[in-house]
């Protein structure tokens, strides 16, 4: 004869004692019960709880020119940056030091979002081939 314990919500137990082959059964189900809750929960983990337990993911998305110009030496970027055209460093700084949106930007120069992407795109690419002359 095996005992099985159960455990209720409000915190009682109850003892039932049962023949070995249903206890047995028992574990099994209590087995494809962890299964079961295993295979539905495995995809529905959040990605704060895997931060939070240590496990951090690179972001794809980042953009190249903000890690560079994390990693460069400040008078690398400064030189680049000096390259620009006013407006152009002007965007610079809107975007990146000032943090706006693009749309924020297009908004408050009175031209389409488009145009500001295109206009960013143009200064990623010559900061980066820059910083690579500098460095």
């Amino acid at each position: 004869m095996q005992i099985i314990i159960y455990k209720f919500v409000d915190g009682t137990t109850n003892e039932i004692e049962v023949t070995d082959e249903l206890y047995l059964i028992h574990l099994q189900l209590v087995q494809m019960e962890k299964r079961n809750h295993w295979r539905e929960t495995r995809r529905h983990t959040s990605l704060n709880y895997l931060i939070e337990n240590g496990i951090d993911f690179e972001d794809k998305s980042a953009d190249t020119l903000a890690i560079i110009i994390r990693r460069e030496s400040i008078d690398c970027v400064l030189k680049a940056l000096l390259t620009l055209s006013d407006k152009r460093r002007e965007l610079v700084h809107k975007f990146y030091y000032e943090e706006m949106t693009m749309r924020a930007i297009a908004r408050e120069r009175g031209v389409s979002h488009s145009s500001i992407s295109q206009q960013m795109a143009t200064v990623r690419k010559h900061l980066q081939k820059q910083l690579r002359d500098f460095v």
